[in-house]
């Protein structure tokens, strides 16, 4: 009968040493393994900039006509566009709201699932930003922004291939039977449905198919612009001119670099960037500009009574196949006005960035044979406007 109480009396000892050991070692594991791998949810706009893109909540219920911008756009919401609409998303980091993790450039006719976006909850931990998108039929643009201290990691699914993205800008072109996906600038990990991988960098594309093709590593289309997305000092690649008054310099809008035009006053002025290129087009038969463009401010409606002061212009000098001198004009506004508006001027939504791409200049009457230079400038009494992602993307 001693015996039993002593066995069990050293049992109840052991066990009572096993558990205070487990509480004493796991309690401080799990707390370090919380602390490390907990996240929260990235806020989240979503700004509407042409037309009124749909937007179904979390997936669930129906979808509502978006006409204003929104910051209720949970994991598993779905926007959609038509032809006419186009809309911007933008993933900012929990602790700050002025830090832009990821921005998506959603054009028409796109259907656009966000799967998840979450950061860590604590600064301790190494994991990175992290967002998931499913993309099923149209075009996106990624922009992906360094962040302090910590990398940002996107997974962009198609229904024929997963991308894995780090910082950098990337675009995705999903049609029924294949996905064109393109680095413009940055690292990606492609894998297609048929498990076939390929790594990509700058200016370099695929093509995935449904099905166990393989993947080619192929060009992309070329940018002829230095310095094209201002994240250097103006004066790499670009001259700056200054007509009666304002200014033009480099700024950071929200984690997006850009170049900012500005003037406050009365009277005429204008002010803007050249690049200088003189390059022979002849052997390509795609010339496309793309930029995104943000007016803040303007004093003038419109473009002015000439229809000519538009808060940013960009100015294309050409010479054509035939020899002969040409200029590209393309104007952006965001107050309408009655006077008088050139063809090749578009309001856009006002202080919300605005993604724009040309028509195909090679396919103009009067294809180009020599780019000579580009210029963006602002013109007009007071102005504030910003552009950033200027590309002159030449494809063979």
């Amino acid at each position: 009968m001693t015996q039993n109480r002593e066995r069990l009396a050293w049992i109840i000892l052991l066990i009572s040493f096993l558990l205070c050991v487990s509480i004493a070692v796991g309690v401080p594991l799990g707390v370090r393994q919380f602390l490390l791998t907990a996240t929260r949810a990235q806020p989240t706009l979503l700004q509407p900039q042409h037309g009124t893109p749909g937007l179904q909540r979390g997936g669930r219920g129906d979808f509502i006509a978006l006409r204003d911008s929104t910051w209720d756009v949970p994991a598993g919401s779905v926007l959609t566009t038509d032809s006419a609409a186009q809309a911007l998303l933008t993933f900012y980091a929990p602790a700050s709201e002025s830090e832009v993790v990821a921005t998506v450039q959603v054009y028409g006719d796109t259907l656009l699932r966000i799967q998840s976006a979450r950061s860590p909850r604590f600064d301790l931990s190494p994991l990175p930003h992290r967002i998931g998108l499913q993309v099923e039929s149209g075009r996106v643009r990624i922009t992906i922004s360094p962040t302090d201290g910590r990398e940002t990691t996107a997974h962009l699914h198609t229904p024929h291939l997963t991308a894995v993205l780090t910082a950098g800008s990337y675009e995705a072109r999903v049609y029924k039977s294949l996905t064109e996906f393109i680095v413009r600038e940055g690292h990606a990990e492609v894998t297609s449905t048929g498990e076939r991988s390929v790594s990509l960098k700058d200016a370099q594309r695929t093509i995935a198919q449904a099905g166990p093709t393989s993947l080619e590593v192929l060009p992309a289309a070329r940018n002829l612009l230095v310095n094209s997305d201002f994240r250097q000092p103006l004066e790499v690649g670009w001259d700056t001119y200054v007509i009666e008054a304002g200014t033009v310099q480099t700024t950071t809008v929200a984690g997006r670099p850009a170049a900012r035009f500005f003037r406050d006053g009365v009277g005429h002025a204008e002010v803007g960037i050249r690049q200088v290129l003189n390059y022979d087009v002849r052997d390509f038969t795609s010339l496309v500009l793309h930029l995104n463009v943000m007016v803040q401010g303007q004093s003038l409606p419109g473009c002015g009574s000439a229809g000519s002061e538009c808060p940013i212009i960009v100015r294309i000098d050409y010479q054509d196949i035939h020899g002969g001198d040409r200029v590209w004009y393309h104007g952006f506004y965001s107050i309408p006005a009655q006077d008088y508006l050139y063809w090749w001027s578009d309001q856009i939504p006002l202080q919300t960035w605005t993604s724009y791409d040309s028509e195909n200049l090679m396919q103009s009457d009067a294809p180009p044979a020599l780019i000579k230079s580009v210029t963006i400038y602002a013109s007009g009494h007071s102005f504030d406007a910003l552009v950033t992602e200027v590309e002159l993307l030449a494809q063979e």
